[in-house]
This record gives structure tokens, C-alpha cells and sequence, in this order.
């Protein structure tokens, strides 16, 4: 058993002291609120203006509105006909022509056309969730890389403050040559570490800046906490409201409507004319009907590739339904672990690595720890605060992704899409 001299037993009489009295402040409960900062919503609010992504969509949805709009026009237009011939006698006539809609292609038409918009509008929010999503996980990737590079700022700073007292202590004969070497070691991986570090930085940092189009000069910080995630008790029924069900739904109906159409066309729509006019000194009056014979070309055919269709989407859209059913309640498991373990972590943990580092680093520089196991517990101590970090930016990604998934992510940021698409 290793003996301890006077001196080694009181710091680590204080170590323990000073642990178990910051262990009694730590016994507070964090905050629950989940109140979102002011200046994150105005920076995503200000985002939502004017995306390419967000109008690309809203024209998308435009679109849709007007070939609604379109659908309602009649299929076939009026005909006028106007015969001259001059003979021996005279021939003059004037006429219209109607082709009558029998097979009713306006209302196939608009039936898809109305599920179009529905899709288009469904699109549209789901557009507006992950462009959200996309920006908070950004903001998380950049926070996260920015305190990761500060934290290996402080490891490179400890790590050459270890190789000089190391270095001024093997020229007194304090230490050997192998703790020595264990200094330099530790000082050039850091310095690989810091570089790693910074280049993934600087990769998030300019993600975002394409995401916004420009870094503001003082980016918001994230919440850490977080709201509990629920699952609504009817879930089947909450699956129906989402977004993403809804467009898979309104694909089918196009669909189905793809069919009724090509049923319609199929359809001998007659042509009726009517003319008027004369010949020599006697008036004419004319009726015309004319009905295109489906003979050799019957277009049933046509009926067949889109009721194939159909099969084809309706079977798609249960497949999408059960994985999207089986993503969410997965994401919403693994986003209630990881936000336990983060609320644990915040209560015991945090504190307790800023407390173990600076009490190891006066441990060191007294000499009361050998080099390795100066060195073995700062290690441990950095790496636990890292992966503190890593464990909070896994979380806010799971965290935004949930939200996405549940439409609720501009709840939380009490933000209102817009009415004009949102309502229709």
C-alpha cells in the first residue's frame, strides 16, 4: 500500500473536502424552464423571410393553387366555322361547334388538382419544420464546436505548462527521463488533437453561414433545457395530422384520380354544331353531331398504367406509414434518454470536472501526484468535459429532429407559419 507523507495527506484531505462540499451545492435542482431565448426566434424568424428553400416552396404551392384554378376551366373550347363559296350561286355559312365534356375530365381534373394543393400545402409545412430543424441543428454543431475548440485551447495550455515544470524539474533530478518523455507526448497529441478540433470547427461554422447566408455578429446561444418529449395518447390518429402522412395520402389521391381521369377519357364525347347562313337568295339552317368512335384505340390500355399507379402508391404509403410510425416512437425514446442523461450530467457532473481540474493542477505544481498520474487524471477530466459537450449537442440534434417529426417545433419557438398556406 502506498504510504502518503504529511504533506500529500492534506491536499488530498482538501480534495476531498472541497468535493464533498461542492457536491452539497450541486444537490439544487437545475431549472425546468423551457423558455426559448428572444434573440433565437427573431434569428429564425429573420431566416424564414426570405429562404431559397422557403420560397422554392411557397412557390411550389403557388403553383399548385393555380393549376386549381386552371382544373375549373372548361376542357373543351367553342368552334366557329364560316364557309364562303362562290359558284354559280353563292354559299355563305356561319357556325359554332361545342365538344360536350360527357366523360366529365373537368372533375377528374380538378379532384386532382385538389389533392395536389393538399400535397403542396403538407410539403410546404414539412418544408418550413426541416428548414427549422436544419438551422437549430446547425446552431448546435457550431456552439458545440466552438466550446470544443476553447476546451482544446485549455488542454494545449495545460499540456505545455505540464512539459516546462516537467522539463525545469527533470533538470533538478526530480523526474526521469520516461516522465519527461510522457510530457512531450502528451503536449504534441494535444497539438494534433487542437487541429483536428479546429478544422471541424470551422467545417460547422461555415455550414451555417450557407444556411443563413451570412454569420451574424452574434449568434444566439441554445437552451439547455429542453421539454419533455410526449407522444399524443392517440397515436394512430396523431400519425394522420402529421404533415408527412398527409402528403403521402394526398400522393394517393392524385393517384386515384389519375385513374378516374383516364376512365374519363375513354369517353365518346360528342360534338354538336349548329350554323346558319344562305345559299343564292334561300336561308340555311344547320345541326350538326359528331361522336369519335373508340375502335381501334379503345385507351384502355391507358386505364390500366394508372391503376397500377395506384396500387404502386397505396402500398408505398403504408410502408412510409410504418417506418415513419416506428422513426418517431424510436426518436422519441432515445430523445427522453439522452434528455435524462443531460439533466443528470448538469446536476453532478459539470461542476465536478471544473472542481477536479483545478485541484489536480495545484496537486501538480506541488508535487504531491507523480507525472502519470498528473497526467492520467487530467485526461480524465478533459475527456469527461468533452463528452459533456458531445452529450448535449447529441441531444439537442435529437431534440430538433423530434420536433420536426411532430410538427410542433414551431410551438416551441412560438412562431406562427404562415396563415395563408398553413390554413388551406
Amino acid at each position: 500500500m502506498k504510504i502518503l507523507n504529511p504533506r500529500q495527506l492534506a491536499a488530498w484531505v482538501s480534495l476531498l473536502a472541497s468535493i464533498l462540499s461542492m457536491q452539497g451545492a450541486l444537490a439544487e435542482p437545475i431549472s425546468d424552464s423551457t423558455q426559448v431565448p428572444p434573440r433565437l426566434v427573431n434569428l429564425v424568424k429573420n431566416t424564414l423571410t426570405d429562404h431559397p428553400d422557403l420560397q422554392a416552396a411557397k412557390a411550389d404551392f403557388l403553383s399548385a393553387k393555380a393549376v386549381l384554378r386552371a382544373s375549373g376551366q372548361a376542357v373543351y373550347n367553342p368552334e366557329l366555322e364560316i364557309e364562303y363559296e362562290d359558284a354559280d350561286v353563292k354559299t355563305q355559312t356561319v357556325g359554332i361547334r361545342q365538344t360536350i365534356d360527357w366523360g366529365d375530365q373537368q372533375g377528374s381534373r380538378t379532384g386532382m388538382a385538389q389533392a395536389g394543393l393538399q400535397q403542396a400545402v403538407a410539403e410546404y409545412e414539412m418544408n418550413i419544420q426541416s428548414l427549422i430543424s436544419n438551422l437549430l441543428t446547425a446552431l448546435a454543431q457550431n456552439q458545440t464546436g466552438k466550446e470544443l475548440a476553447l476546451l482544446s485551447n485549455e488542454t494545449l495550455q495545460l499540456m505545455q505548462e505540464f512539459k516546462d515544470i516537467a522539463g525545469r524539474r527533470y533538470q533538478a533530478g526530480d523526474l526521469s527521463q520516461v516522465e519527461l518523455n510522457l510530457a512531450r507526448l502528451a503536449y504534441s497529441q494535444a497539438l494534433l488533437s487542437q487541429a483536428s478540433t479546429l478544422a471541424n470547427s470551422i467545417e460547422a461554422r461555415e455550414k451555417l453561414r450557407a444556411l443563413l447566408g451570412g454569420l451574424p455578429s452574434n449568434l444566439p446561444d441554445l437552451p439547455e433545457a429542453l421539454p419533455e418529449p410526449k407522444l399524443n395518447n392517440e397515436l394512430e390518429s396523431f400519425l394522420q395530422q402529421l404533415p408527412v402522412i398527409r402528403s403521402q395520402l394526398a400522393e394517393v389521391q392524385v393517384a386515384r384520380e389519375q385513374v378516374n381521369l383516364r376512365k374519363s377519357e375513354k369517353a365518346w364525347n360528342p360534338t354538336i354544331g349548329v350554323s346558319a347562313g344562305s345559299e343564292g337568295e334561300e336561308s340555311l339552317v344547320g345541326i350538326s353531331l359528331s361522336i369519335p368512335l373508340n375502335i381501334r384505340n379503345s385507351f384502355s390500355a391507358e386505364v390500366d398504367v394508372a391503376q397500377q399507379d395506384l396500387i404502386a402508391s397505396q402500398h408505398r404509403t403504408q410502408l412510409a406509414y410504418r417506418e415513419i410510425r416506428a422513426s418517431l416512437i424510436a426518436t422519441t425514446e432515445r430523445y427522453r434518454h439522452l434528455l435524462n442523461t443531460w439533466n443528470a450530467w448538469r446536476e453532478d457532473s459539470r461542476s465536478s470536472v471544473e472542481q477536479q481540474l483545478s485541484l489536480i493542477k495545484q496537486l501538480w505544481k506541488s508535487g504531491d501526484i507523480s507525472a502519470s498520474d498528473y497526467l492520467l487524471q487530467l485526461k480524465q477530466a478533459l475527456e469527461t468535459q468533452a463528452s459533456g459537450l458531445g452529450l448535449r449537442n447529441q441531444l439537442w440534434q435529437v431534440a430538433f429532429e423530434w420536433m420536426s417529426q411532430t410538427n410542433t417545433i414551431d410551438n416551441w419557438l412560438n412562431i406562427e407559419i404562415d396563415s395563408s398556406v398553413k390554413n388551406k
